[in-house]
Formats: C-alpha cells, structure tokens, sequence
C-alpha cells in the first residue's frame, strides 16, 4: 500500500513538471514569434483618435480636394468658409492641403479664393495641385463669359492655365516638395490637359522630367518606415488587380510608371481626389505595395454610382506619430468623424 501511494505521488510530480515544461516552451514561443517587417493596415473598432494617445503627436494637417470655389458658386464658397472654421475651431491644424480643383482656372475664382482663405484663415499654411479643372476657363467664352464648349479652346493653352494655378500658388512649377517637420511632402502635378490633344482629356500627364525628378526626391533623405506623403489630384490603382481598382484605371498616364517606381516605396502614402467618392463606402484606401488613399470633396462628394450628396462636404485630417499615421475622414457639414472612415497605417519596424 505504501509503495502504491509513493508510486502515485512520483506519477503525479513527473506529469507536474512536464505540464510546467510546455507552458514555459508555449509562452518563449509567442515571446520570440518574429513579426513582419511589412507595413501593414488596420483599420481600428475604437475611435482612431485614442489610438495612441499615450503618444503625443509629431505632425498633423488637412488634405483637402475638389472645392470648386469660383466666384459665382456661393453655395461652394460657403461650403469652403464652413471647412475652413471647422479645421481651425475644431481640429487644431494648421497646414491644409488643397489637392486639385480650386475652381475653374479663371482669374475671378483665384480672386475669391484668395480673398476667403484671407479673411478666415490668413494663419493657415496651405499647399496645392493642379487639377484638371484648373483647365477649364478653355471651355468658357472670353466674349460672353459663358459655358461654351462649342467655341473650345478659347483662346487659352495649357501654358496659360498652369500660368495662372503658378502665380496663384506661388511655385515656379506645377510639381515641387516641402519638409513639414522633418516629413518630405512631395506635390505632383499634370502638365497637359484636353487643349493639348483629345488624349489628355481630364487625366494626368507627367513628362519625364517629372517622373525623373519624382524619382530623385524618393530618395532624398530616405529613411526605411518613415512614411513619404505624396498629393496628386487624379488617383491611380495601388494594384494592377482587385475589385474596384480598375474603375480609377487611366487616370494618370504614367500610373504604370508610377506603381513600378512607389513598389520600392512602402512608406509613400498618396492622397488623391478626383472622384468626389464619400467616404466610409469601402474606397477609401487602397494597398499594394504602397498606400493610396481618397480625400472625397468638399463641394460635392458623390457615391460610387455617381449619385451627388449635395448636402455634404468631406476630406481628413491625418496625424503623425512616431510608427504610424492615423487618417480620420471628417464630415464638414456638421463637423463631426466619419466613423466608417478611420484608418491607421503602422510603419514601425517590429
């Protein structure tokens, strides 16, 4: 009977110190489980604004498109000035960028944007792009002031209207970058449009010197996961495949270009307009190797069907921290979060 319960005990010490060995070998095993260096997104259930709010923030601003602020459209001005006090009011940013589609390329609504940007927010350092409707005094008629596509191009050139977008913006060229503490921004631009040849039409054209240029600036002051923010007002597909990637096909005539160029960059985030899409229905933001994202439209956003929400006006404010950037889609017509629009890209090194 003794050497029964001596036996049980030694049984019941060996299956102990077995059961200690695995729960050691477990826990080294996800301890030292190696994590890919790929950067990667997630798109957060808690509020993007407490994602790292232990960390205090190392930049942020406002990416902006398709305001459509001409002198005539009050309606797009009032939805402009609502913008502008809701970033200032609200979100505490002071740079903003305007990525494409000021107005209508005519003297008159650079005038008027001038004059709103002075009058409610004269401390506000903004950047811009060139977008397709920057071309587009080349369908109006220098006689009657009227819509006239009949009489295109009117007397105007693609010289004439990047022309005016450079004394507006005060760049000597429609593609040029900026450091925002200690981040390279980096602004693209079309050099063509519809004036030059019917295959230019609303897209993007960016010659050689430019796509040689772009290529130099991603190298400058290169650093491995800290990310590179590039505007462009049309968008191109992060990926050559996948669902609705192909509808933003074409857009840019060098996109192919372009994706083989950024595939070396996986730190590069592009923001893009363009489409006018709302957003929070699942087109915000697209992977390939590289980060594509839309910033909608103040003036009108639209769905993916086209249909216009004429009472809405949207774009993001992006924040910047040590190994991530938050991008929170913003509803400007009643200055709250999309919260469908939430998205934190993690370029950390682990």
């Amino acid at each position: 009977m003794f050497i029964k319960r001596k036996n049980l005990e030694a049984g019941l010490l060996v299956l102990l110190i077995f059961g200690s060995l695995m729960f050691f070998l477990k826990v080294s095993s996800i301890r030292y489980q190696r994590i890919s260096l790929k950067p990667k997104l997630v798109v957060p259930k808690a509020d993007a604004s407490g994602l790292a709010a232990k960390e205090k923030p190392i930049l942020t601003f406002g990416v902006v498109s398709d305001i459509h602020v001409q002198a005539k459209n009050n309606k797009a001005k009032l939805k402009f000035v609502k913008m502008l006090s809701d970033i200032k009011e609200h979100l505490n940013i002071h740079t903003l960028i305007i990525n494409g589609d000021l107005g209508n390329g005519s003297s008159s609504d650079y005038a008027a944007l001038r004059k709103l940007l002075v009058s409610e927010a004269n401390n506000l350092k903004t950047f811009y792009t060139i977008g397709n409707h920057e071309f587009y005094q080349a369908y109006v008629n220098p006689k009657t002031k009227r819509w006239s596509p009949k009489t295109f191009p009117n007397n105007e050139s693609d010289h004439t209207a990047i022309n005016r977008f450079l004394s507006y913006t005060g760049q000597s060229k429609v593609y040029y970058d900026q450091y925002i503490s200690g981040y390279h921004f980096i602004f693209l631009g079309s050099e063509k449009s519809a004036m030059s040849g019917g295959k230019y039409r609303d897209k993007t054209y960016l010659s050689k010197t430019q796509i040689a240029w772009f290529q130099k600036k991603l190298k400058e002051n290169y650093v491995p996961h800290k990310p590179i923010f590039v505007f462009l007002h049309q968008p191109f597909p992060a990926a050559t495949s996948g669902k609705w990637y192909r509808s933003i096909h074409n857009y840019v005539l060098q996109e192919d270009q372009l994706r083989t160029l950024l595939s070396n960059f996986p730190e590069v985030i592009v923001f893009s307009g363009h489409t006018h899409w709302l957003l929070g229905q699942g087109r915000d933001i697209m992977q390939g190797p590289f980060n594509v994202v839309n910033d909608s439209s103040v003036e009108m956003p639209v769905d993916h069907n086209g249909v216009k929400a004429a009472n809405e006006s949207e774009g993001l404010k992006v924040t910047v921290y040590q190994d991530q950037v938050v991008i929170q889609g913003r509803d400007f017509a009643n200055n709250t979060w999309i919260t469908k629009a939430r998205y934190n890209i993690n370029l950390s090194k682990e």
